[in-house]
């Protein structure tokens, strides 16, 4: 027994030497230079300023105001990672200020997560029986090679490899002692892992539920069925009542996406799970005998050689005994927890596949889970299963080469572990995680340091080309480095952004920052809830706006410069300049009108630039809505459904030449916005299909009303002059919901259309209300 402690306590030092040795030579930079960032850009860079952000700059721990201002958003939700951000926080704010080390901070943790993970792994591996030098080994190589290893590209909260290895050894701590001791530790376990991530409390939960119900189910008596209840309370009950009080008890949003997008996209399939072209042999069967189908960067969750090879032994075994013997027949007085936790984790394996929602035709039920829905990246589901099947692997394998001492038997372990090892470089290198070095983060050339801007005089900065992701109604994606741009001078200037990046955040929120940025047509709403009179700064990527500048070129406008180089600006905005754009617009019109009258030409109530009626305008006006622009009446629909808002030949249809299609849709319904508009082209007399065009609606928004209408316009060259044109409107996505259009607009380019009504002026299907 005493030899037996020293060695284990030789092979707990031997994990943390072998731990730290490996560490450092895979990842050098982050002891040499440990203050760089891993991913310079998007959701990698955005981790580092956001921690930084709400550390330095937050006034309490439980919002994050760096970005969506005013709003801001709860700081799980921002990803601060609130454990790690809340303790730079109070040591910077009580004792010295090392807001300055966040990005090392964040890089070592991640290291230690590796480190903690192979150490509770080598404890586990003790309690099952084997030998602490086979644990010690086994454990480095799963941490190594854990599907984990790919979230240090930009998924840093995620990225913590302790987690589950802590889950299991508790979980096998209780299984011995069946003490409550070890509950308050799983307690206490689900409150501090979901405080980097929230993910972690869904995986951990779920993983304690089934865990569980599978150990009642194996010996069902009322004595056990209460035992296991007490436990579970113990474990899940205060952590679930501090979260439900933290993020969600008087939150003031309540249109967060209900169902976001991605629980189709972002699960795994097996070729996930038994597959990995990281390996050279994988490589070379993808390229030279059959393609390997990728399930994409969330399902990622390859379980190693070893393991499948072993989990096609042990379900031989199996069904040999005519499924009599137990599964895992190793781990002595642990053998339940094993079979139990092998149970576990196949169950959450099958969940990560989307099952059984993600079967052709079962797609509705997904719609009756509540909050599971929200979890959209299920993929991340397989992480219980890989660490699972490799310890019960490796302890089997211990197991079998320990009942008879034969040699030929520890070499074959031994080339397991080796090839274990080999697995575990050649994934851990695969990804590049190389450090990345950002000029505005040295001394003397940040945002800061930039002459003769006091970033005090302002309230919020705002990228251009504009940023807006999170809501899953609208999204705008982030061009080359005007993100990083902006988040680094929020983190250093204290500024927010009215820009967001965030998770699950509010749709009418997401619109008011919209109709901040595109077309001037009403006042922004948002400036209502701007807590001053302070300007705005516009941080402008030059090479990026210049991609985009007929969207945001009006952003200029009563703008000031402050500062430029080569590769970006910075302009004063006052608040003055959004009503000011408007009132210009308005005069433009008036001008035409008056001064231009000769060049119009009166066209069915309109009056246009050319003189025949080469346009179509449908109010629909003669409908029954409950909800409509103008006029009284809209088209509605299903918007599941086909719902053509034209069928027919165009006015004067032209072969070439451009067309506009425009039309006003209420886009203030739960995800509606991620449709499809699509102009099809059919030849007149045959039907035959000459040419389709499909446009998402989110990417053609023009300008926003205030009551959750939305101007969209697409661009369509027809074929032929003769032709059938459709235009017609769906989400297949959704489910039901109620689809309103108004106002339909169908014009050739040359042709401008204008009106001027009682209290209104017209301009190409914008209305701008007059005295």
């Amino acid at each position: 027994m005493k030899d037996r402690f020293s060695d284990a306590n030789l092979g707990r030092l031997a994990v943390i030497v072998l731990g730290i040795a490996l560490l450092w030579l895979r990842f050098p930079d982050f002891f040499a230079t440990p203050n760089l960032v891993i991913e310079p850009y998007a959701d990698g860079l955005k981790a580092y300023t956001n921690i930084e952000y709400h550390a330095r700059h937050d006034s309490s721990f439980t919002y994050f105001e760096g970005m969506n201002y005013p709003y801001g958003d709860h700081a799980s939700a921002a990803v601060t990672q609130p454990l790690v951000s809340g303790l730079i926080k109070v040591v910077s704010d009580y004792v010295v200020d090392i807001t300055g080390y966040t990005r090392a901070i964040v890089n070592f943790s991640l290291l230690i997560g590796i480190l903690l993970g192979a150490y509770f792994l080598y404890l586990s591996f003790l309690r099952l029986g084997t030998a602490p030098w086979w644990g010690a080994l086994a454990s480095l190589g799963i941490v190594f090679l854990s599907p984990q290893i790919y979230r240090f590209i930009a998924h840093y909260g995620l990225s913590h490899i302790e987690v589950i290895p802590i889950l299991f050894y508790l979980l096998i701590r209780l299984e011995e002692a069946h003490s409550l001791k070890y509950s308050l530790w799983m307690a206490v376990a689900l409150l501090v892992f979901p405080l980097i991530h929230f993910y972690y409390f869904v995986i951990m939960a779920m993983t304690i539920s089934f865990y569980f119900f599978f150990g009642f189910l194996r010996k069902p008596t009322v004595r056990r069925f209460f035992r296991y209840l007490l436990h579970f309370s113990v474990q899940i009950g205060p952590p679930l009542v501090f979260f439900y009080i933290w993020m969600y008890h008087n939150n003031p949003v309540t249109d967060r996406a209900a169902r976001p997008w991605g629980f189709f996209h972002f699960h795994s399939i097996w070729e996930d799970i038994v597959t990995s072209t990281a390996m050279p042999y994988f490589a070379w069967i993808n390229e030279e005998v059959i393609a390997i189908q990728d399930g994409g960067f969330e399902g990622k969750g390859y379980i190693g050689l070893v393991a499948l090879i072993g989990l096609l032994v042990l379900t031989i075994r199996w069904v040999s005994s005519g499924f009599k013997a137990s599964f895992v027949q190793a781990g002595g007085e642990l053998q339940p927890f094993l079979n139990k936790m092998m149970l576990t984790s196949l169950v959450l394996l099958l969940l990560s596949f989307g099952l059984p929602f993600t079967i052709p035709g079962l797609e509705g039920l997904l719609d009756y889970t509540g909050p599971y829905q929200q979890f959209r990246s299920v993929g991340r589901f397989n992480w219980p299963f890989y660490y699972a099947i490799n310890l019960i692997v490796f302890t089997e394998l211990w197991a079998w080469i320990d009942q008879s001492k034969a040699q030929w038997k520890l070499r074959l372990g031994i080339g397991a572990l080796l090839l274990l090892g080999f697995e575990a470089y050649h994934s851990c290198t695969d990804p590049d995680l190389k450090l990345d070095d950002i000029r505005q983060l040295h001394e003397g050339e940040t945002f800061a340091d930039l002459p003769g801007i006091d970033y005090r005089e302002f309230q919020a900065t705002v990228p251009l080309p504009y940023f807006n992701l999170g809501s899953d109604n609208f999204w705008i994606e982030a061009s080359g480095n005007v993100m990083p741009w902006t988040l680094i001078l929020g983190m250093q200037a204290g500024l927010p952004t009215t820009g967001a990046a965030l998770t699950r955040t509010s749709r009418s929120q997401a619109y008011n920052q919209l109709q901040l940025v595109y077309e001037p047509y009403r006042i922004p709403k948002i400036l209502e809830d701007f807590p001053n009179e302070k300007p705005l700064l516009l941080v402008l990527g030059k090479y990026q706006f210049e991609q985009q500048k007929a969207h945001f070129e009006h952003m200029l406008t009563g703008a000031q410069l402050l500062f430029e180089n080569d590769q970006y600006a910075l302009y004063r905005l006052p608040l003055t300049a959004f009503e000011e754009r408007i009132e210009a617009r308005l005069r433009d019109i008036n001008y035409t009108l008056k001064a231009d009258s000769a060049a119009l030409y009166p066209v069915a109530g309109f009056l246009s630039r050319d003189s025949t009626h080469n346009f179509y305008y449908e109010s629909f006006d003669t409908l029954s809505a409950e909800r409509y622009y103008r006029g009284g009446g809209a088209f509605v629909g299903e918007v599941s459904q086909p719902n053509i808002l034209f069928d027919s030949t165009l006015p004067r249809q032209y072969g070439t030449g451009w067309y506009t299609f425009s039309t006003w849709i209420y886009v203030d319904v739960d995800r509606l916005a991620t449709g499809f508009f699509h102009i099809e082209e059919y030849e007149a007399e045959s039907g035959e299909r000459l040419q389709e065009q499909h446009y998402r609606i989110y990417d053609h928004f023009r300008t926003f009303d205030h009551n959750g209408w939305a101007l969209v316009e697409m661009g369509f060259i027809p074929q032929r002059s003769d032709s059938r044109i459709r235009f017609w409107v769906d989400n297949q996505d959704i489910g039901e919901a109620p689809l309103f259009v108004d106002e339909l607009l169908i014009r050739h380019d040359i042709a401008e259309i204008y009106q001027k009504g009682q209290h209104y002026l017209f301009k190409n299907n914008r209305w701008y209300p007059v005295e």
